[in-house]
């Protein structure tokens, strides 16, 4: 009896059907950018997908390090895909380029954690070209050949010929006029144009309200700067704190340089020294930025009106 028992175990035992383990799927992270040729002042996308396990944790880059020629459009949007069997998510990154030429933007890592191991996934994107909305002057004409020497011209065909010139003229002026009113109406806007611009483009993307203090104050200094250096040459963009607070009183610079110093000294330490700042002191910051682009531009427009008048007071003056 217990022989029999034993056996009838041992059957159940071997025909139990064991249940597989579920595979674990491997990360993995694509990016998409969209458009593939964008042009200066057209929107671009990018998109950072990430698929990977259930009851993985996945977390996203901040907005990219642009540098001065791409700038972000609005702060970082998400969406996802996730099912029961898997995670899908996706980061979506709009930018803008202000600047032609190739750049690229540099995304940090996207970090993905699951059972406690960390793995980090570096975000490579290829470069960019961006390319101008100016029109090409792709006209090619040939001349036309040369007609027969006239032996004995007489007044008609010198009247005549004196109409073509005319023409001609008038046609080059014309030509040279339309080439001037396109790139007049493609012109980018001049320094106050670009940086009440930038506070503008700043402001909307309301980067307090994110939570990122630290990016509000940046942007608006680094728009200041931009003004300065397309204004005074002796401030440039690429200048320290320290090498401001040289240049400045040597370069006839119109405000106090302590201004301009201590707000250069503050964002320093928060893009280099990671210095905490709170969301008043951006705002703070960002006011005093625009306040300082005003106070100069009220005097670079001063002395430009003084510089005209010297100008048309010396032209006017008669010679001894």
């Amino acid at each position: 009896m217990i022989s029999v028992l034993l056996l009838s175990l041992a059957v159940q035992g071997a025909t139990t059907p064991v249940r597989a383990s579920t595979p674990v799927r491997a990360p993995t992270v694509t990016v998409r950018v969209t458009p593939e040729a964008p042009a200066i002042g057209d929107p671009i996308t990018i998109e950072l997908r990430v698929r990977a396990a259930v009851r993985s944790d996945v977390r996203f880059p901040v907005l990219p390090d642009t540098g001065t020629r791409l700038e972000p459009l609005d702060p970082r949007a998400m969406r996802d895909a996730s099912t029961a069997e898997g995670i899908d998510r996706t980061a979506i990154y709009r930018l803008i380029a202000w600047d032609t030429g190739t750049m690229t933007p540099a995304f940090g890592d996207v970090i993905i954690t699951r059972d406690g191991a960390v793995r980090r996934y570096p975000v490579v994107l290829a470069p960019m070209r961006i390319r101008s909305l100016l029109p090409a002057d792709t006209t090619k004409r040939l001349p036309r050949p040369a007609a027969d020497a006239i032996d004995a011209p007489s007044v008609r065909w010198r009247l005549w010929i004196v109409l073509v010139v005319i023409a001609g003229f008038a046609y080059l002026g014309w030509k040279r006029y339309r080439r001037w009113r396109d790139e007049k109406a493609n012109a980018p806007p001049d320094a106050i144009g670009r940086a009440r611009a930038g506070f503008a483009h700043v402001g909307a993307l309301d980067l307090l309200s994110a939570g990122e203090p630290g990016r509000h104050a940046l942007a608006h200094a680094t728009v200041l700067r931009r003004y300065m250096a397309a204004r005074w040459p002796v401030a440039g963009a690429d200048l320290t704190a320290q090498e401001l607070a040289q240049k400045l009183p040597r370069g006839d610079f119109p405000i106090l340089p302590d201004r301009v110093v201590a707000l250069a000294e503050r964002c320093e330490a928060v893009a280099y020294a990671r210095a905490p700042i709170a969301s008043a002191e951006a705002e703070r910051i960002g006011i005093e930025a625009a306040l300082i682009v005003e106070d100069l531009e009220m005097v670079w427009v001063a002395r430009r009106r003084l510089a005209v008048a010297d100008t048309r007071r010396i032209k006017r003056k008669p010679l001894s």
